[in-house]
């Protein structure tokens, strides 16, 4: 199950949720259902050279940008 990131619609918030392809988000703050997700990088340091490597974002479409193979 991933962790998507989302921004509220109605109220601007911005959340993430440990998301199904079952589960409804709404927004925490203020139960609003206009969210939309947002696109997420995640950021890795290497033990062996010290250095920082920022992951491309996904490419392609489907659910989850085409990575789960479900499209």
């Amino acid at each position: 199950m991933p962790i998507y990131e989302y921004r509220c619609g109605e109220c601007g918030a911005e959340f993430e949720r440990l998301v199904t392809s079952a589960t409804t988000v709404v927004c925490p703050r203020c139960a609003g259902s206009r969210v939309t997700r947002r696109l997420s990088l995640f950021r890795a340091v290497s033990a062996r050279s010290g250095q920082e490597a920022v992951a491309p974002p996904a490419q392609g479409g489907g659910c989850c940008g085409g990575g789960c193979g479900c499209h």
